[in-house]
């Protein structure tokens, strides 16, 4: 397990999911606020319809502002190298 566990075989998508995992954790709150109070709520939509678009929504706002502001983060931060351990 420890030579397969934890290798990244992606790098991109390791840092998208990774990294964006305690974002998700702090703001995903507000995006489920924001769109019941303007999306939700307003129409009146059933809740079927209203927890699809709460989920994939939610999932969407928090991939949209935290690809940016990883972006502006890493151009003032850049990432340190890591190695491999043995």
């Amino acid at each position: 397990m420890a030579l397969v566990g934890n290798d990244k075989f992606n790098e991109t998508a390791y840092n998208l999911i990774c990294g964006s995992s305690l974002y998700a954790y702090v703001s995903h709150y507000f995006f489920i606020v924001m769109i019941a109070v303007t999306i939700i709520r307003p129409y009146k939509i059933d809740f079927i319809p209203a927890f699809f678009i709460m989920l994939f929504g939610t999932e969407f706002l928090i991939f949209a502002t935290y690809i940016p502001l990883n972006y502006l983060y890493e151009l003032c931060v850049p990432p340190k190298q890591s190695k491999k351990q043995e």
